[in-house]
């Protein structure tokens, strides 16, 4: 009844229409997306049919013997539509298991689309890969995400902030240029972390290109020079903050307490909910204690994002 296909370049259009209507998919999982860096990655993304049409997809990566839901991604899993039974997906998994060990591989590194993200309930695969794989899981990180339905109270020091930078005559706005900002996003993570962007300039303004609905770089600025912003990507069911970052005279303005506020407030009167994004390093196992509290002072409250591994059995 099943078959399990690999992904080809030239399945891309059939791919993204299934993404476009799929419950739990979002545009990162679009080929559009996705290939921005192909060349990082050996792609085996799998397409499930079912008697000849096309009933879920698994976005993913092979590495060292290791099938990825795919890793140049924060999330993925099993793709399904509104017509997935949770007996077929068991049936998938068990397909699957088959299949990737007869293929040579021997663990499975998975990455589900957390349920905020979903259009509709959509979590048969994690029921599937308990009871059917022995799935463990391997790693937590924490997000923090307000509902339009259920909104927390400001901590003062988040309220005082906004109203200090409003009185000192800072400007929110809506901009599709990237570079100011980028620069004070790479200055903060060199001297804090010594790191970089997952994404450099040229690949945001490209992806902002394809996807110029989903993908907005909001800024707080002083007459004409930019302070500090935020990067949201722009789903179905939420708005999530991709990237954050203020200059330190942003900070000593505190414009992200203003920009938050005009953020957060336009987010929710069109979108169940807001993501902060997650505020854990090192695959979940360290807090940054000082990160979620100033999303928590917004109101934001945890969701996980989880990773989970099983063993294939061998050939």
């Amino acid at each position: 009844m099943f078959e399990i296909r690999r992904y080809t370049p030239d399945k891309a259009e059939e791919w993204n229409r299934f993404v476009a209507t799929s419950k739990n998919a979002t545009f990162l999982l679009d080929r559009r997306y996705m290939d921005y860096h192909s060349d990082r990655f050996h792609d085996h993304s799998l397409m499930v049919y079912r008697r000849g049409k096309l009933y879920a997809l698994l976005p993913a990566n092979e590495a060292d013997h290791v099938f990825c839901s795919h890793q140049g991604l924060t999330y993925g899993g099993l793709l399904m539509n509104e017509k997935a039974t949770a007996a077929e997906v068991v049936t998938i998994f068990r397909l699957l298991n088959e299949q990737l060990a007869q293929e040579g591989f021997c663990k499975v590194l998975y990455k589900p689309t957390p349920w905020i993200y979903h259009r509709q309930p959509a979590e048969e695969d994690l029921y599937a890969i308990v009871e059917v794989c022995g799935a463990r899981l391997t790693a937590r990180s924490l997000s923090s995400a307000i509902g339009s339905h259920c909104r927390n109270p400001w901590y003062r020091i988040r309220e005082c902030g906004a109203r200090h930078a409003q009185q000192a005559g800072i400007s929110i706005e809506k901009t599709s240029d990237f570079a100011p900002f980028w620069q004070i996003l790479s200055d903060n993570l060199q001297e804090r972390y010594e790191l970089k962007p997952v994404h450099t300039l040229e690949e945001m303004q490209l992806l902002h290109s394809r996807f110029p609905e989903n993908i907005v770089l909001m800024v707080a600025k002083d007459g004409g020079q930019t302070l500090g912003g935020t990067v949201l990507y722009v789903t179905d069911t939420l708005v999530h903050s991709q990237y954050i970052a203020a200059s330190r005279q942003g900070k000593q303005a505190h414009v992200l307490d203003l920009l938050f506020q005009h953020v957060v407030g336009q987010s929710l009167q069109q979108h169940a909910w807001f993501d902060f994004g997650i505020s854990t390093e090192e695959h979940g196992s360290y807090l940054n204690e000082q990160l979620i509290y100033q999303k928590e002072g917004f109101g934001g409250r945890g969701v996980c994002y989880d990773w989970y591994e099983w063993d294939l059995p061998s050939k």
